[in-house]
């Protein structure tokens, strides 16, 4: 599948040029995950999750950067799957802590090959280091801009 060149207006901007890379890359990611049930919503509370120790749906919501709204229908739906578990924290009543389930594990594993052969696909263009430099710019974005809503 090719591109074409952006209008010359739109050629140099960034925000417009991420915008179209999210969109084709969550198209191809969904488009992987979809035979496991998943899309990259579902996957990323599943990758957050397997990556802390027992968070809260808070804790989930503001590593991705999406509302508890959110959270709370995507964590109901991979409950619904047997995919992850939620128990009422002991400290407080109002919050809950997430575990994935054996099952949830094992899906993950399959998820993380499927979006690691998407990246590779989606990136096929670049070499190594532009790949890794590509990740340590989009990481750098995302924290300042997360720096900047703090403030």
């Amino acid at each position: 599948m090719t591109f074409p060149r952006p209008p010359r207006a739109l050629d140099a901007r960034v925000s417009y040029l991420l915008g179209r890379a999210a969109a084709v890359a969550g198209r191809r990611a969904n488009a992987a995950l979809a035979d496991l049930g998943l899309d990259t919503r579902h996957y990323a509370v599943l990758a957050a999750v397997e990556d802390a120790d027992g968070p809260s749906q808070r804790a989930i919501a503001e590593s991705l950067g999406i509302d508890r709204a959110t959270v709370v229908a995507l964590t109901d739906h991979l409950e619904e799957q047997h995919l992850l578990q939620r128990t009422r924290s002991t400290t407080d009543r109002r919050a809950y802590h997430l575990t994935l389930t054996a099952a949830g594990r094992r899906l993950l594993v399959g998820a993380h090959a499927r979006m690691d052969a998407c990246d590779r696909e989606l990136l096929a263009g670049l070499g190594d280091q532009e790949r890794s430099d590509l990740g340590l710019v989009l990481r750098q974005v995302l924290s300042d801009q997360a720096r900047v809503a703090e403030e």
